[in-house]
């Protein structure tokens, strides 16, 4: 069986980086193509035996009729490419590359699976929804993140929730924590660091904060750190390749989005033994955190709670122990091998139907 994955790129987002997981399981027993958009390679190493395939699509669009144009040559672009490679099904990321690639898979008649990787409604935008509500029911099998954004996808008939996968491989059974509380994501604002460095600047601690990332609120948040005198104490890493290594060091992680599709960071500071603080944002937190049991989940966007509950892990050593202990448990719950085989059983369905 021959899939083919499609994704605007391959840069060092959570979509992309679990397109790669998967491909790279997949490619084990399968003959596996990513298709993308954009002419840059992968961010995530890719097994030597999957073909990448870089359209050079990313073109700005500066009206409306540009655009429209754009989205035409890369429907002609994509049908091209869904006729050479021959898939057996085409599994794609993303709501614009979902779009897109449905309408150029009826053209080269070929079965697709598509995945939303954000919430419903991150982009804000009621033409999108309604092109959204048109065109996703041409698709063969649907594929969401959470149970809570599901709820959203009511006018699809083949609609499933699959969880993301852990790379169990990369665990050491030898992790030794030091006093170092870690956030990770993307530096904009839908990532919530601003409310973060506010909860770090009210505790009383000489632990450091953390933040392994890029984006263009870099300046903002680099001028609260200067505000609140934490330039020791409040470290901004950029984008990093080594960033289990830095799951292994930290004691604490803290997801502190005002929105998530579902949050990788979380389930990956967990397997390796953090003890996790999160806003219980949309979507993704409360169905990985089981309060008190295995991390600790706070108000939305609630600045004071969010400093008492990093403020309590960093005084009571047990607490985080207990919570690590369980954090760990999701090593088996989001186990590729688990993940895997549901995708496996959706795809045969696709195929054989």
């Amino acid at each position: 069986m021959k899939l083919l994955f499609i994704i605007s790129s391959l840069s060092s987002g959570g979509a992309e980086r679990v397109m790669s997981i998967l491909a790279n399981k997949f490619v084990e027993t399968r003959e596996v193509v990513i298709v993308t958009m954009a002419k840059t390679d992968s961010f995530y190493p890719l097994h030597k035996n999957i073909k990448h395939i870089k359209l050079d699509l990313l073109k700005n669009s500066n009206n409306i009729f540009q655009s429209a144009m754009n989205n035409l040559y890369r429907i002609k672009a994509f049908v091209k490419m869904f006729k050479i490679e021959n898939p057996d099904v085409i599994i794609s990321f993303m709501t614009h590359t979902n779009i897109l690639a449905i309408i150029a898979s009826k053209i080269a008649r070929k079965k697709i699976i598509i995945s939303e990787r954000i919430a419903y409604d991150y982009y804000g935008s009621k033409i999108l929804n309604i092109i959204r509500r048109f065109v996703y029911p041409f698709s063969d099998a649907f594929i969401t993140q959470t149970y809570a954004d599901l709820k959203n996808y009511s006018f699809l008939k083949h609609s499933y929730v699959i969880y993301n996968p852990i790379e169990t491989e990369s665990f050491d059974t030898n992790i030794k924590k030091q006093n170092i509380v870690l956030g990770v994501g993307r530096l904009d604002k839908q990532k919530g660091f601003d409310n973060l460095i506010k909860a770090y600047s009210k505790l009383n601690t000489n632990w450091k904060l953390y933040i392994a990332g890029e984006g263009n609120e870099r300046k903002n948040l680099e001028k609260l750190i200067k505000n609140f005198n934490l330039e020791e104490k409040v470290i901004l890493l950029g984008k990093r390749k080594d960033i289990f290594e830095w799951y292994k060091k930290a004691s604490i992680f803290v997801l502190s989005s005002k929105k998530e599709g579902f949050p990788n960071v979380l389930i990956e500071a967990m397997a390796f033994g953090c003890a996790v603080v999160s806003f219980d944002c949309p979507y993704g937190p409360n169905e990985i955190i089981e309060n008190g049991v295995n991390g600790i989940l706070v108000e939305n966007q609630n600045i004071e709670k969010l400093a008492f509950s990093i403020q309590k892990l960093i005084d009571d050593e047990n607490l985080r122990k207990k919570l690590s202990k369980e954090a760990m448990k999701v090593r088996e719950k989001y186990s590729i091998e688990r993940i895997v085989n549901k995708w496996e059983n959706i795809i045969k369905k696709v195929v054989n139907e």
